[in-house]
């Protein structure tokens, strides 16, 4: 997938110069200091890394070793390409799939780098009712050049539970991911997160581009600059992840607040495909472009 998270908060960043006011004598906050657009930055990185190495897992799990599929080919709604060879090795009731993307940076279909391996335990497929998914990972690193990766530590996690169908015919998911990443410049993210991936249209079988994913839940972490911070999905604004639409979430609302700060709101829109997205902190609103 697209990671768009990466340069969402590059954009908030650019929000700092957002002037002071007043209110009945006492000062608010509506500017984003350089550390909270530090620690909202480290957020969505974590945030986008572990919606990605999902996404990852379940093409790889469509495509299996054979790697038939047309999935390799170089498709807009593709990820992996031909460089991520995929082996299994069946144990009984707990499969293991190695995701290898070799020793150098390769690019993928998303025009995105990695290298290392991405190893994924099962007892079943994404898509089977009841499977339990673990993710690890061995000197994987992910990023938009050959030279600016972003390294997951090894001893990162993420877990997957398919909890099968709820009462309105939808297949969810119960998501919990540790994660430690390295930025390229240096400094590591520590992010913990625990959200509910429902699938609310597509195919409820294997991974397609009609799939669509409603997600919610929380977040906390403490940024590379050491700022800690938390985030949640708005109330009634859930994120969508529409798997026609690669780079970006299409709808709802992720907040983000920085120790000691007030809430920053990004806002993704109402459907549309699209690089736009609002931040919103204090009633001071802008508009960004997502990269």
């Amino acid at each position: 997938m697209q990671n768009k998270h990466l340069f969402i908060a590059l954009c908030i960043a650019g929000l700092a110069g957002i002037t002071m006011f007043t209110t009945s004598c006492k000062k608010v906050k509506a500017s984003i200091s350089d550390t909270e657009a530090s620690a909202a930055t480290d957020n969505v990185t974590a945030d986008g890394t572990s919606q990605e190495s999902q996404n990852l897992a379940e093409q790889a799990h469509s495509l299996g070793a054979a790697g038939a599929s047309g999935m390799r080919l170089a498709d807009a709604n593709n990820l992996l390409s031909a460089c991520a060879t995929i082996t299994i090795d069946s144990m009984g009731t707990t499969d293991t799939m190695t995701i290898d993307f070799g020793s150098a940076p390769c690019i993928c279909h998303d025009m995105r780098y990695r290298e290392g391996k991405m190893i994924v335990s099962y007892t079943g497929k994404y898509h089977t009712p009841g499977a339990v998914i673990d993710i690890h990972y061995n000197n994987y690193a992910v990023g938009p050049t050959a030279t600016d990766l972003y390294s997951i530590g090894n001893s990162s996690t993420k877990h997957i539970v398919n909890n099968g169908f709820n009462g309105s015919g939808f297949m969810s998911w119960n998501v919990t991911s540790s994660m430690y990443i390295t930025k390229p410049a240096g400094g590591t993210i520590t992010y913990n997160e625990s959200k509910i991936r429902t699938q609310i249209a597509g195919i409820a079988t294997s991974y397609s581009s009609t799939n669509k994913f409603d997600i919610s839940g929380t977040a906390t972490g403490i940024a590379a600059n050491g700022t800690s911070f938390s985030a949640a999905t708005a109330s009634g604004k859930d994120l969508i992840r529409d798997m026609s639409c690669r780079k970006h979430f299409t709808q709802g609302e992720l907040d983000i607040t920085p120790s000691g700060a007030s809430t920053i709101a990004i806002d993704f829109g109402n459907g549309a495909c699209d690089n736009i997205a609002t931040v919103t902190r204090n009633g001071v609103t802008r508009t960004i472009n997502l990269r």
